[in-house]
């Protein structure tokens, strides 16, 4: 898939949102990029996790009334871990390593965004 930017909001009005642990590994990159698809799309607007991880009340309270995805690469699950902390109820949760996948030999180019975006939709 073409990845042609959209300007990210992470603020708006959309009920279904898109968080991605972006961490520092292949499999990080390709959840970023899987989550900005969603973005791209208009399926799931995309936001920044680091806003519940900075504890932005308001921000965290409003996410608390949104369908959530959190795309995490690894099995440490930074992304699912930050909204744990918040006593998030309301996420659907993808680990890409749980996919097949595996972290540092999955380059983050169209045919693996394509197929990690198919395994997210499987959860909608």
């Amino acid at each position: 898939m073409k990845t042609t930017e959209k300007q990210c909001t992470c603020s708006g009005s959309s009920n279904k949102i898109v968080m991605a642990c972006s961490g520092a590994s292949d499999v990080g990159f390709l959840s970023d990029k899987v989550a900005r698809s969603f973005q791209i799309s208009g399926k799931r607007r995309m936001t920044c996790l680091a806003q519940v991880g900075a504890n932005l009340e308001k921000v965290i309270n409003d996410f608390k009334t949104k369908d959530l995805l959190v795309i995490d690469g690894c099995p440490i699950a930074c992304g699912k871990k930050i909204l744990d902390q918040h006593n998030f109820t309301n996420h659907k949760h993808l680990v890409i390593t749980e996919t097949g996948l595996v972290k540092g030999e999955t380059p983050a180019n169209d045919e693996n965004v394509n197929f990690v975006l198919s395994k997210a939709l499987e959860l909608e």
